[in-house]
């Protein structure tokens, strides 16, 4: 009887590892089959870019620890464009009284934010110039030259579709207290600082 026993626990044993084995095996191969794009690709290599830009960031945030500084590349079927986000803490201003100070703030963080991105791009090309080489970059498979590159009306859509907001956004203490919202500004990046816009103004 013990025997009988011990057999069928063998049993079981060896179908529950060859499940486990078959269902390792299934994801590995489903996971292996999965198409990586430039699109994806491009993605991840935006939000690695967007991480180290934060870095100068310091001397804009109230705390000085960039850590608490949210970035984020993704597609917005809203927007049919990529949208490059930060969203930087704040415990001033952002109040009916502060528009120009903020509005400066907003765009002083997108320009380093962008001109962090661009550094070393070439410096004698025009921003637009220096905005779609790196576009393009980012968006090349690293064992492909996509023959895209040399048309211009398409890296000016490639630019256009791919925008950069900054948002101030009042910690949670600050913002019960003093009753104020996030405010935001954007453009592409070969928006000079003239162009870029306030894209929500909640106060």
């Amino acid at each position: 009887m013990t025997r009988i026993t011990n057999y069928i626990i063998l049993v079981l044993l060896t179908l529950t590892f060859t499940t486990v084995k078959a269902d390792v095996n299934l994801i590995e191969k489903t996971l292996r089959s999965q198409p990586l794009t430039v699109f994806d690709l491009g993605l991840l290599r935006l939000k690695n870019d967007l991480r180290q830009a934060k870095n100068d960031l310091v001397l804009e945030v109230d705390n000085k620890n960039v850590s608490t500084i949210y970035t984020e590349a993704l597609f917005s079927r809203r927007d049919d464009g990529i949208q490059l986000i930060v969203s930087a803490p704040m415990s001033t201003h952002l109040n009916a009284n502060s528009y120009m100070v903020d509005s400066i703030k907003c765009r002083k963080i997108f320009e380093k934010v962008k001109n962090n991105l661009l550094k070393g791009q070439n410096e004698s090309n025009m921003i637009h110039s220096k905005a779609a080489s790196y576009l393009s970059e980012v968006f090349t498979a690293p064992t492909q030259w996509n023959a895209w590159r040399y048309d211009k009306g398409f890296t000016q859509k490639l630019v256009n579709f791919v925008q950069l907001e900054v948002t101030l956004k009042p910690t949670q203490s600050y913002a019960v207290k003093n009753k104020v919202r996030p405010f935001s500004c954007g453009g592409s990046l070969a928006s000079d600082y003239q162009q870029i816009e306030i894209t929500r103004k909640f106060n």
